[in-house]
C-alpha cells in the first residue's frame, strides 16, 4: 500500500489537544451512561451500544499506539472499517456501565501520562507515522464525532466547541490525509478526471488547499496556485461536513458555511468526491 513520505504538518500542540480531551471526556462518559436506547440505529450497521463499544476500543488502542506499545494493526487503510466492525462483533456484551468505565479508565491513564510532542510514532496503517499531538487529536476526533452519533440517536444535545472541532481537523484529519495513500479518501468514480484546487478557510482557525488530481487528493498550504472553488466555514460546520454527519446545505442557509468560485460544477461536486473510511 502506498504511503507518503515526509513528516506530516500539524499546527496543534499536544498540550492543547489534551486539555480539550480533559473537557470532552467527562461529557462523553456521562452521555454513554445516560443511553436509554442502546438498540437504536446510530451509524451504518451499528446501534448506539455498538458505537459506545467502538469508543471503548478507541480509548484502549490509540493511547497504546501513541506510547509505541502497539504495532500498526492494518496494512491498507481500506481495511479499517472491517477491523473496527469485527472488534465490535467479537464482544457480545453491551453493558453500558462497563463500557463507560472502560472509556473513563482509558482516558484517565492517557491523560495522567505526560507526552512530549517531539517524535513521530507508528500510526494505524503500516508505514505511516504521526506526531504525538495527532494521536491526541485523533482521540478528540473520535470522541466528538461518535458522541454526536450517540446523541443524535438519543435525541440528546451534543454541543461541539468550535476550537475543539478545529483541533480535530488541523491536528488529526489533515496530518492523517498527508500520510495515507492519496487515493484512499477519494471516491474514484466521482473524482475521475477532476483536476481542481479548493481553498478551505476555517474561520478563526486556519486555511489549507485541497487539491484533486484524477482521483488523488493532496493537502497543501495556501499558495499562488490558481483556485477553482473557495470555502469559508465555521469549524464545527466543516468538521461535521467532512465526516458526513450533517448536510452542508443547512449550514449554508445559516451562514456557517459559504462557497463560491469560478467553477461551480467542480465546487458542488466536492461532497461526492470525498469518502469516509
Amino acid at each position: 500500500m502506498l504511503v507518503r513520505s515526509g513528516p506530516p504538518v500539524t499546527t496543534v500542540d499536544v498540550g492543547a489537544a489534551r486539555s480539550a480531551l480533559a473537557s470532552v471526556v467527562p461529557r462523553l462518559v456521562a452521555l454513554v451512561r445516560s443511553i436509554r436506547k442502546p438498540l437504536a440505529p446510530a451509524l451504518g450497521e451499528w446501534n448506539t451500544g455498538d458505537v459506545a463499544l467502538h469508543l471503548a476500543h478507541v480509548w484502549e488502542a490509540l493511547p497504546a499506539l501513541s506510547r509505541g506499545e502497539l504495532a500498526s494493526p492494518i496494512r491498507d487503510p481500506r481495511a479499517l472499517g472491517e477491523l473496527t466492525s469485527s472488534l465490535v462483533r467479537q464482544e457480545p456484551s453491551r453493558d453500558l456501565a462497563q463500557i463507560a468505565a472502560r472509556i473513563e479508565a482509558g482516558a484517565a491513564a492517557y491523560l495522567a501520562t505526560p507526552a512530549a510532542d517531539g517524535e513521530l510514532r507508528p500510526w494505524l496503517v503500516e508505514g505511516t507515522r504521526l506526531p504525538v499531538s495527532a494521536f491526541a487529536c485523533h482521540l478528540l476526533n473520535e470522541s466528538l464525532v461518535h458522541g454526536y452519533d450517540i446523541a443524535r440517536a438519543e435525541g440528546a444535545p451534543w454541543p461541539i466547541d468550535p476550537s475543539h472541532a478545529a483541533m480535530a481537523v488541523f491536528g488529526f484529519t489533515l496530518p492523517a490525509l498527508s500520510v495515507v495513500d492519496p487515493r484512499f479518501p477519494v471516491d474514484q468514480q466521482a473524482a475521475a478526471g477532476v483536476r481542481a484546487c479548493y481553498d478551505v478557510r476555517v474561520r478563526r482557525s486556519g486555511r489549507f488547499f485541497l487539491v484533486f488530481d484524477d482521483g488523488a487528493l493532496s493537502i497543501e498550504p495556501p499558495s499562488s496556485r490558481p483556485v477553482d472553488w473557495r470555502i469559508s466555514a465555521e469549524p464545527t460546520a466543516l468538521f461535521l461536513a467532512l465526516w458526513s454527519r450533517r448536510s452542508p446545505w443547512s449550514d449554508m442557509l445559516t451562514g456557517r458555511l459559504r462557497i463560491w468560485g469560478r467553477r461551480p460544477g467542480v465546487g458542488l461536486r466536492l461532497p461526492r468526491m470525498l469518502r469516509n473510511p
